[in-house]
């Protein structure tokens, strides 16, 4: 279930161009992708790190912004946000399905090669035949 907050729809960073989370909801009536939300704070070290080193990389930024809507939550900003997520820490990256609902939860640091294969875990319907687990650990 997707909820209206306001956020900075369109702001830049770490390679991406990071949509709003109303503006990623509207998208997605409009034009069917998964949502990804980045829980993040500008306090915390490691969100940092993940803008600079893992959204930055072309390769993933393209095809973030070609095969989902990729959404930067500012938990100080948006904490209602949080509550509905359930967000115990940050950085948190959820991955929507189609219908908004919430399919993979990754918490904490996660490197390019991980939120890639996340990606196509997502975007290539594998979370409907297995889970995250099964999915990271085959070759």
């Amino acid at each position: 279930m997707l909820l209206s907050a306001p956020a900075p729809a369109g702001a830049e960073g770490g390679g991406l161009t990071w949509l709003g989370y109303d503006q990623a909801a509207e998208l997605a009536r409009q034009t069917p992708r998964p949502i990804v939300l980045f829980f993040s704070a500008p306090w915390c070290y490691l969100c940092k790190k993940m803008q600079r080193l893992v959204f930055s990389d072309p390769a993933l930024a393209g095809r973030l912004q070609k095969q989902a809507y990729p959404v930067l939550v500012d938990v100080t900003k948006q904490p209602r946000l949080m509550e509905v997520y359930e967000i115990k820490q940050v950085p948190t990256t959820i991955f929507l399905d189609l219908n908004g609902k919430p399919v993979l939860r990754l918490t904490g640091y996660q490197n390019r090669s991980t939120l890639g294969r996340a990606l196509m875990f997502v975007t290539m319907g594998h979370h409907h035949r297995m889970s995250w687990e099964a999915f990271f650990d085959s070759p």
